[in-house]
């Protein structure tokens, strides 16, 4: 029985009964509103977000396998024969300064990786201080020679195929229209957010009363047809398809739309997160900035690494953790600064190593220490959240990335199929008006 069906003479025994059913008959009446209104939300936030995460699912599809995509797109660029088996590669500071002399005036490679490979070029990022470059500011070295191989600007999509995979990038975050379009798409993934738990709503059954302590077992049972797929007529096929596979990725559209959030709109997730689990700013954003910024360290480079080897060695001694494997030396004008960082066994990611110190480019003092778990709990789920995101989890491997990628066409796919049905339910309603005289 309806809880609606109850606030009438026949189905109220007697006076004593009546309270409770004018209660239950209230609260019938309020759940179509509360409905109605999620159905309103739900209809129209799904249309205002459906090209961004058309956009955003397609390419990101593209993006769980981007290095080895590009490396297909551009075999000229990452590919290098080497002169005899078993060659070794040159010095990774070597190899940046023979870039640096070839590199146009004002530009410098401020980046030295350590994860060169046989037979393939060794990628740099290069930058001008205090502006952006006005030429490419990626550069495909011969791990050999020290010989420029090809270079891009990342995300040009002008320059052809050798910049698909970045110009997809862009558009994955920012409809590659820079700091407008990544604030819209913040403003959509916080949409999104929303809209997760209002179309989980959607999905309830009506409200019933429930009897006896087999009410939860009930709502169970009537609440099960909404993951199940429906054949028959196409806008059955679709229309279930579209609710029950929203259901079976649930959480992962939640982990996607929420960690966008925190990727492109600071301003909601650092209080939002702060407020429920604890979130700590990171130690490297509250390091004072230079004016100008100082163009060239003090440190050499090769002292510069071991400095960085020797302060990480005391935070693994003084925090628990041990060092696994060393990935990237970054100098920063803007603070003078070395930037240190190695996988360890604080972090979550192969790909994304983010254990890290932070010393002064002069004096090699520690400026600061930053671990991507650990310190708080707020942090943590962070590092969670954009591991996931990313497709980069240890341990999952090409499994998990598969995974992501499908659910990039799935989420396209569901932005697709609500329009549709959108589109079909606004004919039935036109038809369904009265024609005037």
């Amino acid at each position: 029985m309806d809880a609606t069906e109850l606030d009438t003479p026949s189905s109220a025994p007697s006076a004593r009964a009546a309270p409770d059913s004018r209660r239950r008959a209230t609260n019938g009446a309020r759940s179509p509103r509360l409905r109605a209104v999620a159905i309103w939300t739900h209809r129209y936030v799904g249309l205002l977000m459906a090209v961004f995460l058309l956009v955003a699912g397609v390419t990101g599809s593209f993006i769980a396998f981007y290095h080895e995509l590009d490396v297909l797109l551009n075999p000229g660029l990452y590919h290098v024969a080497e002169p005899a088996p078993g060659t070794p590669r040159l010095d990774p500071f070597a190899q940046r300064e023979a870039l640096q002399r070839q590199l146009p005036p004002g530009l410098r490679a401020y980046r030295v990786h350590f994860d060169g490979e046989p037979g393939v070029a060794q990628l740099f990022e290069v930058s001008s201080p205090g502006s952006e470059p006005a030429g490419d500011d990626e550069y495909f070295v011969n791990p050999y020679s020290g010989e420029i191989i090809g270079s891009r600007r990342w995300g040009d999509i002008t320059q052809g195929v050798r910049n698909l995979l970045p110009f997809m990038y862009r558009l994955h975050y920012s409809l590659a229209l820079g700091e407008v379009g990544s604030l819209l798409f913040g403003i959509v993934a916080l949409l999104w957010t929303i809209d997760c738990f209002v179309g989980g709503y959607l999905t309830f059954p009506p409200p019933r009363a429930q009897q006896g302590r087999r009410g939860v077992q009930v709502w169970l049972k009537r609440w099960k047809p909404a993951w199940l797929v429906r054949g028959g007529q196409l806008f059955s096929w679709v229309f279930t398809w579209h609710r029950a596979s929203g259901l079976w990725v649930w959480a992962m559209l939640l982990v996607f739309a929420w960690s966008a959030v925190g990727l492109n709109l600071h301003q909601v997730y650092d209080p939002v997160t702060k407020a429920v689990f604890g979130l700590e700013p990171w130690p490297s954003d509250r390091l004072p900035e230079h004016e100008p910024p100082i163009v060239d360290p003090g440190l050499d480079w090769r002292d510069a690494l071991r400095r960085g080897q020797a302060l990480m060695a005391d935070q693994a001694h003084a925090h628990g953790f041990e060092v696994e494997e060393e990935r990237r030396i970054v100098y920063h004008p803007n603070l003078g600064a070395f930037r240190y960082q190695v996988r360890s066994s604080l972090d979550i990611s192969d790909r994304y190593a983010v254990t890290t110190v932070y010393f002064d480019g002069k004096s090699g003092e520690l400026l600061t220490f930053e671990a991507p778990t650990g310190p708080g709990f707020g942090r943590t789920l962070t590092t969670w959240l954009y591991q996931l995101h990313f497709a980069s989890i240890r341990g999952l491997g090409l499994p998990y990335r598969v995974f992501v990628c499908v659910m990039g066409l799935a989420i396209a796919v569901l932005s697709v199929t609500g329009v549709w049905i959108w589109w079909v339910k606004r004919g039935k309603r036109l038809r369904q008006q009265p024609v005037e005289a």
